[in-house]
């Protein structure tokens, strides 16, 4: 995969820097196609702004007239993350179900890809009588 240039976007209101990760493609799919990022919903969300200071790739800028969290960069999100959800204390966070993701990865033959990635990272293991492991496909 080659490497793709993040660009600065700016900073949030904790002074962090954000950049666009909406330009590294997943998997080589346009990242703005996969639909996987986090809504809201303000009914039940007490803005105690936990998912914004734990998101470290910046999906979340905080709305300082209304304090509450807002969804900025919904393509910055990592797929298949949730943890913004998981911490929330509300249950206010949504994310598409994880078949979606699922469906993509099978689509996009991302099982094959992420072999090719890491089979040269794995040791050969050999059994007592020096056959090749039936992990290392």
């Amino acid at each position: 995969m080659a490497d793709v240039k993040t660009p600065v976007i700016g900073k949030d209101a904790l002074g962090r820097e954000v950049k666009d990760l909406s330009v590294i493609p997943w998997w080589g799919v346009d990242r703005k196609e996969v639909e996987w990022y986090p809504k809201i919903n303000y009914s039940v969300c007490a803005r105690c702004g936990l998912c914004f200071v734990t998101c470290g790739r910046r999906v979340f800028d905080w709305d300082t007239e209304e304090g509450k969290p807002v969804v900025a960069r919904p393509y910055n999100c990592l797929v298949g993350c949730n943890t913004c959800s998981m911490v929330c204390p509300c249950n206010a966070i949504e994310f598409p179900p994880k078949e979606y993701v699922k469906k993509l990865v099978v689509e996009h033959g991302v099982i094959r890809k992420a072999f090719e990635i890491t089979k040269p990272l794995t040791k050969k293991e050999e059994s007592t009588n020096g056959a090749e492991s039936v992990f290392n496909p």
